[in-house]
């Protein structure tokens, strides 16, 4: 058991070792509706990635800003990662260059105003990615409001990311 652990241990940190983290921001227009209503806003996030490359394991905090009714509409935290990704791809004619197709899922933990605690779990079947950008369209995700006992749902209608510095491309 001893060497099992000790084996999972070192591929693990060699995998973060060799890994070229990213910090960036994503924006996108998100439409709500949850245990007090629904609601209309600009997400805006901030961004980790341990490897740019992959985009496995994006760490985001974000807020979602609203200019109808209450502005302030809550805070998001959530960790996301592709299923699989494929360069050759029949999506390669929407983009001038050519992007990964990785489907991704996530996962998370959200406060909405008044005092709304809930968990989510979204996918994201059209996202798209290289190094430095990550394009999600039509993503939806369930909530479960902790605090009310009730089901939600909502979507990223286009989500965009960007990831700072230079990397090296989709191969």
């Amino acid at each position: 058991m001893k060497r099992i652990l000790i084996s999972a241990i070192i591929l693990i940190s060699s995998f973060f070792l060799s890994a070229e983290p990213a910090v960036g921001y994503s924006l996108a227009p998100v439409g709500e509706m949850n245990a007090a209503g629904s609601f209309g806003a600009l997400n805006i996030a901030l961004m980790f990635s341990m490897d740019r490359d992959v985009h496995a394991g994006d760490i985001e905090l974000s807020v979602d800003i609203s200019p109808y009714g209450r502005v302030f509409q809550g805070v998001d935290m959530r960790i996301s990662t592709p299923l699989f990704a494929i360069t050759d791809h029949l999506f390669n004619v929407l983009f001038p260059n050519v992007m990964m197709w990785a489907p991704r899922v996530s996962v998370g933990t959200l406060f909405r105003m008044p005092d709304d605690w809930c968990m989510t779990a979204g996918v994201s079947p059209f996202a798209f990615h290289d190094t430095n950008y990550v394009f999600e369209f039509l993503s939806p995700y369930v909530l479960y409001s902790i605090t009310d006992d009730k089901w939600g749902w909502g979507m990223y209608v286009v989500r965009f990311s960007y990831f700072f510095g230079e990397g090296g491309g989709a191969s």
